[in-house]
């Protein structure tokens, strides 16, 4: 069975490193460039096993689209990654109190970003 990853991040150079960095292992990744299209994606996706979530977007930010997801019924229990640049003291204890099952920190690291994926997903992450 291939997974299903939604990647919601604004910025395209990241979000070609991302789906570059995926696309190998047999994941289909759904891009979202800002936390409105993020909610749409998954309202037409049932089936999303695991969510690679920016924090600083336009619109409606990550922390947002979070808490939407964590009180809709259907979402509620798939796991969130926070991809942030905003990895200061404090920051990663503060989106894990918030109920984020996972902190990626930019710039993104391959293999801090596939040990993290593979702690909820089972892949062969090595080509």
């Amino acid at each position: 069975m291939r997974h299903k990853i939604l990647a919601v991040e604004d910025n395209s150079i990241n979000m070609d490193l991302i789906i570059a960095l995926l696309e190998p292992f047999d994941l289909d990744v759904i891009a979202a460039y800002d936390g409105y299209e993020a909610l749409e994606k998954l309202s037409e996706n049932s089936d999303i096993s695991l969510i690679l979530l920016d924090i600083g977007l336009p619109g409606i930010d990550g922390i947002e689209v979070f808490k939407r997801i964590r009180n809709t019924e259907t979402l509620k229990n798939i796991p969130v990654i926070a991809i942030t640049a905003h990895a200061m003291a404090g920051n990663k204890e503060h989106l894990m109190s918030m109920g984020f099952n996972d902190f990626v920190p930019k710039p993104i690291d391959k293999n801090i970003l596939y040990n993290k994926i593979k702690e909820y997903i089972k892949f062969d992450w090595r080509l």
